[in-house]
């Protein structure tokens, strides 16, 4: 018990996005997702309940070239996060 209990701690406080120059990066804990942002074709809303990363059923569908899907959970700053997304991936689909 006290191994997942410290894994579910550390998801609670280390859960977050980041996008670099080069890639989009979801940390869950010890659950490190990296697309990179030349591959990503398709971001949208997802409420697939199938276990993933994530602390909520609203996630975020990344879905690559190689119709790779990562769902992840949504980052608090929502829109800022779209922008960057629509800067960075300007031919790829951005249904957010």
């Amino acid at each position: 018990m006290i191994p997942i209990a410290v894994i579910l701690l550390w998801a609670l406080f280390q859960s977050y996005h980041e996008v670099t120059d080069d890639a989009f990066i979801g940390h869950f804990g010890p659950i490190k997702k990296r697309v990179k942002l030349e591959d990503i074709r398709l971001v949208e809303f997802s409420y697939n309940p199938i276990s993933s990363p994530a602390w909520t059923l609203k996630r975020l569908s990344v879905t690559d070239s190689q119709h790779h899907t990562y769902l992840l959970s949504l980052p608090k700053e929502e829109d800022k996060f779209r922008e960057v997304l629509q800067q960075q991936c300007p031919k790829d689909t951005i249904r957010i």
